[in-house]
């Protein structure tokens, strides 16, 4: 953790640090910070504790895209880390309802995040499978949009 007086900037492509407390703000050396006697630190943020609601959907999370929930979904190879829900941000919490998770490993996670490709196949399919369970018009009306 870092000193919140510490500051790096870069000058002619080179990395230099600087103490915002010194009235000189001349460039100093790491290990002087670290000795320094106006240290502070940023006062750290309680996290916010998640919800019964939130908590008890998702435990109950299941997925309507395949039966094997410890294998990872997009390289059916690794054991899964995490459930990974499909559509994300305002539309997590239906995804969970309407079971449009997918187990995944860490490595695939990361790749879900980068390659927009994965997450359009992925997506699809699970369009796809919501129409055959449900149907479009439903998909439209619990998620407001059709995904492409």
């Amino acid at each position: 953790m870092n000193c919140i007086h510490l500051r790096i900037r870069t000058k002619d492509y080179k990395k230099y640090i600087y103490c915002n407390y010194l009235e000189n703000r001349k460039e100093i050396e790491f290990k002087n910070c670290k000795t320094c006697k106006h240290k502070e630190f940023k006062q750290v943020k309680e996290l916010k504790k998640k919800s019964n609601k939130l908590k008890k959907l998702e435990s109950k999370r299941f997925s309507i895209l395949t039966d094997n929930m410890q294998i990872c979904y997009i390289c059916n190879k690794a054991r899964k880390d995490d459930l990974h829900e499909i559509f994300e941000g305002s539309n997590r919490q239906t995804s969970m309802k309407w079971g449009l998770v997918i187990p995944i490993c860490r490595g695939c996670h990361d790749l879900w995040e980068i390659d927009m490709q994965i997450k359009k196949k992925v997506r699809e399919e699970a369009k796809q499978k919501f129409y055959k369970l449900y149907s479009k018009e439903k998909f439209l009306e619990v998620f407001g949009k059709y995904y492409i």
